[in-house]
């Protein structure tokens, strides 16, 4: 109805006779600037760069100077806060802040554990070994915190709690003028020292390291042109996070958008700094207006109005014609922050593809990004999205790949291509590097060739093992593979069992039931013991829940996530207290069994706030416990929620999210047999994700069809009689198959047929 009513000729914002100019300027799409700059201005390296060698040469010296130079600290000010200091001015802030800053760290932390989760280590089998990756920590971290125009706590945590999430031995900070809040920050988030100092001589102090501040291995955190211009210079010495420039957000927003919502977050944006960029992109021209007015009212009370006006000048709205045009201007500029003001917005923020962070409904403001609402705040800006994401725990982690060969005759394919490439390429030294790992013979072999790599190996079959299949079960020295032994997990668990083609007689009350065809005995055992026992090595295999190995606390190697038995281990309040969070319960009553995982997340929070929570260890009916008054929370596992909200409870934490996995001994002396399980385990879901698709399609419609059916690697075609026709083969998620299906009729695909899987090998 907005637009309806103003779209002959929306209001002006100004009174009858005002020629003042609108604080957003309009610009129409075609117009609009591309922002594709160099990050660092060429003015601000020329004076970064002498600051940045005088702190390499003289050290803390060169950091004074220049500290005091710049107004930062007067003669004979403390220049190095150490954890003690922190210490106690953390003890000095009021308890709400002190709480405030513990929530705040508290949401970062578990965003963090999220991201470290997703990437993992990794191993493949090859021939004649195994190759991997490890996922690892810089040691070193530095994080650099602004405080010229404002102090920024905010910088603190987020640089400082993700490096401590990825697992950096040291974390200094170094901040100018720092306030006792940004010191408590730099204490609550884990830091182990903070340097009062800003500019390029603090990012050169953290790089090649000073007095007590040790050279880091990554710098990090955002700042002004000259931080910028320093980290500029360190990179490549270093790990930095980015290269950044002035802050930017881009709000797309229709009928359905808050005009005051709007100018407010715009106006957040703009008081940053006076370089700041807030863009607006509407498909309401009464809506572009409200906002102008708006923003006229917001600044005439606004303490920072000065700065924001003069940002907004930066800044333009523009209006499309369509959402999709809204977002293919976005996508141009690629900026730091992108709001998305506008109906569906789910399903428009699948569509956008180069933002720094993303902000998806009305709801969902930028400055609650800015303020801990968990993802980073320090992100790409100058169009740089478009190549880099922004700070977080893969700042501070490096993957290191490795490789193992154990047997060079089953590698005999990869030596002998390695000889060939090397040959190719005219670096002899690396043929020669690859032959003589072999003996006289297998090298004389590899270099008159065979006819094919099966040659090669057919020639060392004396060195492949027997087939263990093979092996009769006599009941010494077999592998132990424990199973849960009752419950929903159990039942599941039996499925991949029978997917294995394990095959073994359970006598009743017996739990320990040989294999007959493998030299494999199955151990059923209570599913929070399993772990306990392949840890201390009593087993060699099994299957247990996520939450259950962490319990344990021990060393197990994770083989393979099954997918099944999906819950949340949370944090359960009574629904009158939904409102809380993790940190008020702390020094309260928990029950739960699961006292070591329970104890891991409270203790941080007890320490930062001076309390004791009281963990009660039951082992059955954990959600009663409040009701019964014996807890004011439990920890327990929620799955549907039906039990939970029986007893009045709901979530207010998520301490991990679990699943059932394959787990080992990392020593087990069955390791080929663990590999065989698992191997059959990955094929039982690979069945059950997947179903066998066959068409024939004509050879010109061939490209076509392949992009919807790209396979699980790629489809196998076979030529028909008919030389202009092929058949495919191919496998196809399941729960895709009548889409697929549909779009293939529709290309000109013919005899399509469905299979479903009851096993396979990946």
């Amino acid at each position: 109805m907005r637009d309806q009513i103003h779209a002959v000729s929306p209001p002006s914002p100004y009174p009858p006779g005002n020629v003042m100019a609108p604080i957003l300027r309009r610009l129409a799409p075609s117009e609009i600037p591309v922002i594709r700059r160099d990050p660092v201005d060429p003015g601000a390296r020329d004076v970064a760069t002498p600051i940045v060698e005088a702190v390499k040469a003289r050290g803390m010296e060169a950091v004074r100077e220049y500290a005091e130079k710049f107004g930062e600290l007067q003669p004979g000010d403390q220049l190095i806060y150490t954890r003690a200091d922190l210490g106690k001015a953390w003890a000095k802030l009021d308890p709400p802040t002190q709480k405030l800053l513990v929530r705040t760290v508290h949401r970062v932390r578990r965003f963090a554990l999220v991201q470290k989760a997703a990437i993992s280590d990794a191993k493949l089998d090859i021939p004649g070994g195994s190759a991997g990756h490890t996922v690892a920590p810089v040691e070193n971290a530095g994080c650099y915190a602004p405080g010229g125009r404002y102090p920024l706590p905010s910088s603190v945590i987020m640089t400082v709690t993700t490096a401590r999430v990825a697992g950096c031995t040291n974390v200094w900070v170094a901040s100018p003028r720092p306030t006792p809040v940004t010191l408590g920050a730099a204490f609550v988030a884990g830091a182990d020292a903070l340097l009062a100092a800003g500019g390029a001589h603090a990012i050169a102090a953290l790089a090649y390291g000073c007095g007590p501040v040790g050279p880091a291995d990554a710098v990090c955190g955002p700042g002004n042109q000259y931080v910028t211009a320093a980290k500029s210079l360190i990179a490549g010495r270093v790990a930095i996070d980015m290269l950044a420039g002035p802050s930017e957000l881009c709000v797309i927003a229709d009928h359905t958008a808050s005009a005051k919502v709007v100018a407010s977050d715009l106006l957040a944006q703009a008081e940053h700094d006076p370089q700041a960029l807030p863009q607006f992109i509407s498909t309401s021209e009464a809506l572009i207006a409200e906002v102008e007015e708006e923003l006229l009212k917001q600044l005439a009370v606004l303490p920072t109005a000065a700065i924001a006006r003069e940002a907004c000048k930066n800044g333009y709205a523009v209006l499309v014609g369509s959402v999709a045009e809204a977002i293919e201007i976005s996508d141009r500029l690629a900026p730091e922050h992108l709001e998305l003001h506008v109906e569906n917005a789910e399903t428009v923020a699948q569509k956008c593809k180069h933002y720094g962070g993303l902000f998806i409904g009305h709801a969902a403001a930028e400055v609650l990004g800015d303020y801990g609402a968990g993802p980073n705040h320090t992100l790409p800006t100058g169009g740089t999205a478009r190549s880099t994401g922004g700070l977080s725990v893969f700042t501070f982690l490096r993957i290191r790949t490795w490789l193992h060969l154990n047997n060079l005759k089953t590698a005999a394919d990869l030596v002998r291509d390695a000889h060939e490439l090397a040959k190719i390429e005219g670096l002899h030294g690396h043929a020669a590097a690859a032959t003589h790992r072999l003996d006289e013979e297998d090298a004389r072999i590899l270099v008159e060739g065979f006819a094919s790599a099966e040659g090669a190996l057919m020639a060392h079959s004396t060195g492949i093992p027997a087939q263990i299949s093979s092996v009769q079960v006599d009941g010494a020295g077999h592998m132990l593979l424990a199973l849960p032994k009752k419950g929903r997990l159990a039942e599941m668990c039996l499925k991949f069992v029978e997917a294995a083609g394990l095959q073994y007689h359970r006598r009743d009350r017996l739990d320990v039931a040989p294999c007959t065809n493998l030299p494999i005995t199955l151990v059923f055992l209570p599913a929070k013991d399993i772990a306990s026992f392949i840890g201390k090595g009593n087993v060699d295999a099994g299957i247990t829940g996520q939450d259950m190995v962490a319990e344990a606390d021990c060393t197990v190697t994770t083989e393979l996530m099954l997918g099944i038995g999906k819950c949340n281990l949370s944090l359960q309040v009574p629904e009158r207290f939904k409102h809380l969070a993790a940190p008020d319960f702390a020094g309260k009553r928990i029950a739960t069994s699961f006292p070591t995982l329970t104890r891991k997340y409270f203790d941080p929070i007890d320490k930062l706030l001076g309390v004791e929570t009281k963990i009660t260890d039951i082992s059955g009916s954990v959600e009663a416990a409040v009701g019964l008054g014996l807890a004011d929370a439990v920890v327990d596992l929620v799955e549907t929620g039906t039990t939970m909200r029986a007893a009045g409870l709901c979530v207010a934490e998520i301490l991990m999210s679990t699943q059932a996995v394959l787990i080992s001994n990392p020593h087990t002396a069955h390791a080929h047999l663990v590999a065989k399980i698992k191997q059959r385990f990955e094929g039982y879901l690979t069945s059950s994700k997947f179903s066998l698709m066959t068409y024939n399609v004509p050879r010109t419609l061939l490209s076509k069809c392949i992009l919807v059916t790209p396979g699980k690697r790629s489809p196998t075609v076979q030529q028909l009689d008919d030389d202009s026709w092929v058949s495919v083969s191919v496998m196809v998620v399941t729960k895709e198959t009548s889409d697929v299906m549909d779009k293939l009729k529709e290309l000109g695909a013919t005899d399509i047929l469905l299979m479903s899987l009851s096993n396979c090998r990946s």
